[in-house]
């Protein structure tokens, strides 16, 4: 049996530092990805162009996708210490821009950039976990980021929204800078210093395909239309080329055995369903509340606590239950939680439950995703050497980011579209997303109560096959242990 590590041994003079370091890193990273929305409607006032104002969050989504795919190659040539120095310094510089950007294309632009430099935290944190914290402690330290995101999911909004009704929407991301700042003097010197390969040339063959990858997929279902076919045919040939392409490349910014590869695969994609279902199912629950059911704009705002609250929460229980159970036993528990929760606020929605019951099941599915995702990391950093885990943990975070991304872009897709078959104008809804102020008749709110009961069906759909895919991974190949590495997490058990 594994001995009993806690959460307080993340806390002992072993991890403290890197522990604290990462939990900043997280922190301005989650407040990014979370606050931006808060600021939207201002943003639109000041600087026009209103048609940019979904690339303001789309284009951060995107470029931290890719960001990803470059940080871990670079962490494996050159370590990780010195990616966290570049990272954390071009957060703050990407920061300052979108800050000081005048016009909404040059906002867009920054968050470009910015993205790029959010992304890449993301992806030294993760490294960084598996190169610092044995298998013992690493359940525990991805709980403990998981509790930082959630905690920045209920007040990074209210902050962002409190920064902009005094001082301004600007502020939003002028607040990054002492975050930054402060990750920056605590892991400056606390990362670990050397590479554990040879550093290899950027392939930037395969990072531009994969990229014009991950912008068609986007596209195609950000928007219902003549083109989107052809996108979703353009994104397959992509795909095909990339495959193509990375078994010839000596040096592939995503090689396919950390994608394909028997021990990994299964993981991928059971957490790939499990984001892209939990995501789609949350995104709107704060506009069907208020537009669908008549809920207060604040309530409505602070839906979003309780499937934060079920996906904090689950983390820790998940590092409890991998004490004493297989890691894939605990990522099926997991997926019955998806399944379960993600029909739950279907029926619920459907038949106009009480909110209570709504918000219950939303936390179940919440729950569902923090224990799959925080024992698969935890898998999959098991089965990954030293030498290759910023590509291994970048492979695997760049299709969480594009699960988080097309469940959203899906679910939108469907609420959306539904809403202009009924009522010929989706565009009175879109403003909800924003305007506190804006109401709705009895038309519009049906229509927008439809439309998300079935953009939830299609999440259900989604977190319904987390299970087949947890059971085979429950059933997948072990692989058998390297020289040099230590025992994975599931043999340690008894």
């Amino acid at each position: 049996m594994v001995a009993s590590f806690g959460a307080s041994g993340l806390l002992g003079p072993r991890y403290r530092a890197p522990a604290v370091a990462l939990m900043v890193v997280v922190a301005i990273a989650s407040y990014n990805n979370l606050s931006v929305t808060a600021a939207l409607p201002a943003i639109g006032d000041d600087l026009g162009r209103v048609t940019l104002l979904p690339w303001v969050v789309t284009a951060e989504l995107v470029a931290a996708a890719i960001a990803v795919l470059l940080v871990g190659a670079f962490i494996d040539g050159a370590g990780a210490r010195r990616a966290f120095r570049i990272t954390v310094v071009t957060a703050l510089v990407t920061s300052a821009m979108c800050a000081a950007a005048p016009t909404m294309e040059l906002l867009v632009a920054g968050r470009l950039l910015q993205g790029l430099s959010m992304g890449a935290l993301i992806g030294v944190a993760l490294t960084a976990i598996g190169l610092v914290f044995d298998e013992q402690a690493r359940p525990w330290a991805y709980a403990l980021m998981s509790s930082v995101w959630g905690v920045m999911g209920i007040g990074g909004p209210v902050v962002a929204a409190a920064l902009v009704s005094m001082l301004g929407w600007r502020a939003v991301f002028v607040a990054n800078l002492p975050v930054g700042l402060l990750a920056a003097a605590v892991g400056w010197h606390r990362l670990p210093l050397e590479a554990h390969s040879a550093a290899q040339p950027l392939d930037r063959r395969g990072l531009a395909i994969l990229s014009a990858f991950t912008l068609a997929l986007m596209v195609a279902v950000s928007n219902l239309a003549w083109y989107s076919i052809v996108l979703v045919a353009v994104g397959a040939l992509l795909a095909g080329l990339s495959f193509v392409h990375a078994r010839g490349c000596r040096s592939p910014v995503v090689r396919m055995s950390h994608i394909a590869g028997e021990g990994f695969w299964p993981i991928h994609v059971v957490a790939a369903l499990a984001v892209s279902g939990g995501t789609g199912a949350s995104v709107y629950l704060p506009l069907y509340l208020k537009a669908g059911r008549g809920s207060s704009a604040a309530f409505a705002a602070l839906a979003v606590v309780w499937p934060t609250l079920g996906w904090s929460t689950a983390s820790w229980v998940s590092g409890r239950l991998q004490q004493s159970l297989r890691v894939q036993t605990v990522i099926l528990i997991g997926s019955g939680f998806m399944a379960v929760g993600s029909v739950a606020v279907a029926a619920a929605v459907a038949v106009e439950g009480a909110i209570a019951v709504v918000l219950a099941a939303a936390a179940c599915v919440g729950a569902g995703v923090g224990t799959i995702t925080t024992a698969g990391l935890a898998l999959l950093q098991s089965r990954a050497a030293a030498a290759e885990m910023g590509r291994v943990s970048s492979a695997h975070q760049f299709i969480r980011s594009l699960g988080f991304a097309y469940g959203a872009a899906i679910a939108g897709l469907v609420l959306f579209w539904l809403v202009q078959r009924r009522t010929g104008d989706a565009e009175l809804v879109r403003s909800l997303l924003g305007d506190t102020e804006a109401s709705v008749d009895v038309t519009v709110a049906d229509a927008l109560a439809a439309g998300y009961m079935w953009s939830l069906i299609a999440m259900a759909i989604l977190a319904v096959l987390t299970v087949p895919a947890a059971l085979a991974l429950t059933r997948g190949h072990r692989p058998r242990r390297r020289a040099g590495r230590a025992p994975r997490q599931e043999s340690q058990q008894m």
